[in-house]
């Protein structure tokens, strides 16, 4: 993004005109999806003196100047991404909501979950400080569930704030953070050490925090365990963001929860969504928004097909340029004529690359109805069931994709992601490495890898997995698209990757 030069004169302490107040308004906007309001505005001048005095800048237009010419995420476009969105948090913030997923919406959806024999719960809060909503989630679980331990939690917790990120690893908090949280809980689950509060480790490793922008980066994805959710907190955070992007963020929350999922907003999240099976349900004077069942379409897939008028259609260009991935991937298509199941997985992954799982499922049943079942078919059915939560059948057809070629690295990385969920850590590790076997560039791979060892608390070996990760994304073409996380380039991947081994590294001190 580029911004036209303001002119202005650059004597120093002049203080911001307010044609820099507004490039520096415009600035976030374009690079990170905040918009400031007036009133925030004070706070913004605080922070860009700060950040002049910080890196030695003499005139608030030079520091401006710098963010505009640096495209990627800079130390200087981080401080003050950390200055304007720093907020106050606190354990068991909002005692109505909190109240309410103690006593109303965390045993709902377990004793859905128990109904169905599925002991797994899938939580993202998303923008999340410095951890202090998503570890109060997991000390209410604590409390409300007998067999915590038999329990496979996904919890997942991001922001674009390292700084607060790196907090939240280390779980180090002030006594003012604890002032809503009863004494009980303050002695069973934190240790004081001088003036801080260190919450106990049981609570924290059941946590993953990640750099995640919510409005740049791609979810609901398996890349980024966004899909298939129980209940998202995003709490407090669409005050900061324009109106049109909250709607996309909003459809793309629905999108990631499972029937019956629960959003839960902030009381100053005013926002508005078009998509209608987000649904507004009251409780008392506490308000969330849970995901109704879509509509069940009888899906048959044909050029002609009227199930799919209203959405994309799936064309015969698409098919073309499928079928060209086909012939660049690991297995040929044979020159002579093309053959109707190449086709058929043609069309296949073209419902996959438009992340439309359910309609995936369906063709693909079709396709092994009159095929027969591939190693190809396979992989992209486990990805469709992983995307829609559905893990237990996911791992197995990654286990049929497998016996049917073994030398498929996408497969182990699917395999390896599944078996993550399902906290099965050391088969998920061995899964990882037959991907890096069979490729040792396997950027992917690589990276959840890393991941995976920091979630073991092997920090060194994990921070190496990263910067290997980090080395192959820096070697590709930045507008490339990355095989395994639709909507995300080598680019834009690297970035996050810095972001993550700065997180993981600042918090090892």
């Amino acid at each position: 993004m580029t911004f036209s030069t303001v002119n202005l004169d650059t004597s120093v302490g002049q203080g911001m005109t307010s044609h820099v107040e507004e490039a520096f308004r415009r600035l976030l906007t374009a690079r990170t999806g905040i918009t400031l309001y007036d009133y925030q505005m004070p706070h913004l001048r605080d922070t860009v003196r700060l950040a002049c005095e910080r890196f030695g800048y003499g005139h608030e237009a030079d520091y401006l100047l710098v963010l505009q010419e640096k495209a990627d995420f800079s130390p200087e476009l981080e401080y003050l991404l950390a200055g304007v969105t720093v907020g106050e948090s606190y354990f068991f913030r909002d005692s109505g909501q909190m109240t309410l997923l103690q006593d109303c919406l965390l045993p709902g959806i377990i004793a859905r979950k128990r109904k169905d024999n599925d002991y797994s719960l899938r939580i993202w809060s998303a923008g999340c400080s410095n951890g202090q909503e998503i570890y109060s989630i997991v000390m209410l679980l604590h409390e409300i569930l007998p067999d915590f331990d038999g329990w496979v939690l996904h919890l997942l917790a991001t922001d674009i704030n390292t700084s607060a990120l790196t907090s939240a690893v280390c779980g180090k908090y002030s006594e003012w953070s604890l002032r809503a949280t009863p004494p009980a809980m303050v002695e069973r689950y934190f240790t004081r050490i001088g003036d801080e509060y260190v919450l106990t480790e049981s609570i924290r490793k059941r946590v993953r925090f990640a750099y995640l922008n919510l409005s740049e980066d791609a979810f609901p994805s398996m890349f980024t365990e966004t899909s298939g959710l129980d209940l998202i907190l995003c709490r407090n955070v669409f005050i900061y963001i324009e109106p049109e992007v909250s709607r996309s963020i909003m459809n793309r929350f629905a999108a990631c929860l499972v029937p019956d999922g629960l959003l839960l907003l902030g009381a100053s999240d005013h926002v508005s969504w078009p998509d209608e099976t987000l649904v507004r349900e009251q409780t008392g004077d506490a308000s969330y928004l849970r995901r109704r069942e879509a509509p069940q379409v009888t899906l048959y897939v044909t050029d002609e097909s009227p199930a799919l008028a209203a959405q994309p259609a799936v064309t015969d260009a698409m098919v073309e340029a499928a079928l060209k991935t086909l012939e660049t991937g690991s297995r040929p298509v044979e020159k002579e004529a093309v053959s109707a199941g190449d086709r058929g997985l043609a069309r296949i992954i073209e419902l996959v690359r438009a992340e439309r799982w359910r309609d995936t499922l369906t063709l693909i049943a079709q396709e092994i109805d009159k095929s027969g079942a591939s190693s190809e078919i396979l992989q992209l059915k486990a990805k469709a069931l992983a995307n829609l939560g559905n893990l237990e059948e996911a791992l197995q057809a990654c286990g049929q994709s497998i016996a049917l070629d073994p030398t498929d690295k996408h497969t182990y990385l699917m395999q390896g992601m599944v078996l993550i969920e399902h906290d099965r850590l050391p088969q998920a590790e061995t899964a990882l490495r037959k991907a890096i076997f069979l490729d040792h560039a396997f950027l992917e791979a690589h990276h959840h890898l890393g991941l995976l060892q920091l979630r073991l608390g092997r920090r060194d070996a994990g921070l190496k997995s990263l910067s290997n990760a980090l080395a192959l994304a820096e070697r590709g073409d930045p507008h490339r698209g990355i095989h395994n996380a639709s909507g995300m380039n080598y680019g834009r991947f690297a970035e996050v990757l810095r972001k993550e081994i700065c997180i993981y590294a600042d918090a090892s001190h």
